[in-house]
């Protein structure tokens, strides 16, 4: 029969990576991962387990798995760049209903099976619920994305100083025009 290891407690594992490591994996999480900004890829390469294992998917979170980051209870990172610099900030909510207790998804404006980027102007951070009914295509939904990324990257482009009619021009049509690409 499985049991589930408590909350704070260490796995068998976790301490065998600790040995190895010869620190607290808390403490090798808050200098990688939050403050030098690494992935869980490579901080999963560092401490010789899978990415899963340190922040599991949301596939295997359904099934009842739980990730080292939750069973330690460690901080999640929310990124943004200010003036230069990595900012963290755990209370990052979802940018159409503002939900802010649950894990937030990296949603694509254009699907990445269409030829979407990974770039900011093409990312929405959506709580699972909303970003199911962007890929749903719920109109709600879709006007509340598409004015939220207009929003924030033309504003961003403004005070950047770097904002050209050329570059305004391109962003809003590469928002505004999301339907007919698809």
């Amino acid at each position: 029969m499985f049991v589930r290891t408590p909350t704070a407690e260490k796995t068998p594992k976790m301490r065998e990576v600790e040995n190895r490591l010869g620190r607290a994996l808390e403490e090798d999480f808050q200098e990688y991962y939050v403050s030098k900004g690494c992935g869980y890829k490579r901080l999963a390469k560092r401490w010789g387990v899978n990415p899963n294992t340190i922040g599991v998917s949301r596939r295997d979170s359904r099934r009842g798995f739980r990730s080292w980051v939750e069973m330690l209870n460690l901080p999640a990172r929310r990124e943004s760049l200010s003036n230069g610099r990595l900012q963290t900030s755990a209370a990052a909510s979802c940018e159409v209903c503002n939900a802010s207790d649950v894990g937030l998804d990296d949603a694509h404006w254009v699907a990445a099976r269409n030829g979407g980027s990974t770039k900011s102007y093409n990312i929405l951070k959506l709580c699972p619920s909303c970003h199911r009914k962007l890929d749903r295509d719920d109109p709600i939904t879709t006007e509340l994305c598409k004015e939220k990324l207009l929003f924030r990257e033309v504003k961003k482009l403004i005070e950047s100083n770097s904002a050209t009619s050329k570059h305004l021009r391109n962003l809003a049509e590469a928002i505004l025009y999301r339907k007919q690409l698809e």
